[in-house]
């Protein structure tokens, strides 16, 4: 009987070829998607940071949430509806890219714990 230590040359192969197939399909699927999300990121903080004046919204927040959370809140609400549509938009962008980016590491955190699970039992 082998042991799992000393793999037979057939294996060894076999995992070669299936980790050569795993990086070009990460190299060509995922590569692209990864480098377009963060060139969108990158596009929408440079728009935001030349159109917005973050220290004074910073020191307005902090006054703001000495009221409380709804008044912080608030603050948040009326200072987004009281910016230009394109601060507005490039907002809305980063937090849609945010929440991919959250979706993605979810889902990567979920099938890498499944796959240890399944490699415990088997």
């Amino acid at each position: 009987m082998e042991t799992p230590t000393n793999p037979t040359l057939r294996q060894f192969l076999k995992n070669r070829i299936l980790w050569k197939v795993y990086t070009m399909w990460f190299l060509r699927r995922i590569v692209p998607l990864i480098v377009l999300q963060v060139a969108a990121i990158a596009l929408a903080l440079q728009i935001f940071a030349k159109n917005v004046f973050v220290s004074m919204v910073f020191r307005n927040a902090a006054v703001a949430s000495e009221q409380g959370y709804w008044a912080f809140l608030g603050y948040l609400w009326y200072a987004f509806l009281n910016t230009r549509p394109l601060v507005q938009v490039t907002v809305l962008v980063i937090l849609g890219v945010v929440a991919l980016l959250i979706r993605d590491v979810v889902r990567m955190v979920m099938t890498y714990a499944t796959l240890k699970v399944r490699g415990d039992r088997g």
